[in-house]
């Protein structure tokens, strides 16, 4: 069925003024909910993920807690043969979940159960497999409505390459993420870091969540120890 109400997404300056993660993730959430999706997950795609791992995930509006089940039901979504080769593909797919096993309706609310999935991949001019997957209560999308989402996105997606995923490319911390760093080091909560240095929590957690990343961190603690293995803080 063809959504007659959808046109097509405009960043306007919004897209030329973003610099960091939190207007990425706004240019993200105002793309999704305008073509009627209620969640997005920007992830890294890696050869040894299907379709790709939570320490994979860049930007999402899902919660950490969840996104263990976001992913699973993606993959029961576009079906074990498309998930599995999520590295292989090159043009949008799409699915339809249902209730998954071993999450059982009576004793965990499943959000994403019913959920329309689109599976968007994208690239950087050196290659690398990146994807933007975005699910909602809706109908399935027409082909129409897939292109113009697609071209939004990599506009977007583009825009943040060149403004962020480049330089985290090189592994080196910014003067914020260092700083973000230096204080998780010494024992405070994001919450308060956000309060030190006058940003929001999530804000905080994006970048800790780049300096993870750079570092090649499985998680925070293990981002500390090698920051400070490396003289990266003191």
């Amino acid at each position: 069925m063809t959504n007659a109400a959808a046109v097509p997404f405009h960043t306007g300056p919004e897209l030329n003024r973003a610099i960091n993660r939190t207007d990425f993730f706004r240019l993200f959430k105002a793309a999704s909910h305008h073509y009627h999706f209620d969640n997005f997950a920007l992830a890294k795609i890696s050869e040894a993920a299907a379709p790709f791992g939570e320490r994979e995930i860049v930007i999402t509006n899902i919660a950490e807690r969840r996104a263990s089940l976001f992913i699973q039901t993606l993959k029961e979504a576009l079906g074990t043969i498309k998930a599995k080769s999520a590295q292989f593909l090159t043009t949008p797919v799409f699915g339809k979940s249902a209730q998954l096993e071993g999450y059982p309706a009576d004793l965990v609310f499943n959000e994403f159960n019913g959920n329309t999935f689109l599976f968007i991949p994208l690239f950087t001019p050196e290659g690398r497999r990146y994807c933007l997957v975005l699910s909602g209560i809706r109908q399935e999308p027409d082909q129409s409505e897939i292109a113009d989402v697609l071209l939004d996105v990599m506009r977007i997606f583009d825009k943040l390459y060149e403004e962020i995923l480049t330089q985290e490319m090189t592994g080196r911390l910014t003067q914020r993420e260092a700083e973000i760093v230096k204080w998780t080091s010494e024992g405070k909560t994001s919450a308060e870091i956000a309060i030190i240095l006058g940003l929001s929590e999530h804000t905080v957690n994006s970048h800790i969540t780049a300096a993870v990343r750079k570092l090649d961190a499985v998680n925070r603690v293990h981002m500390v120890a090698i920051a400070l293995r490396n003289g990266l803080v003191s």
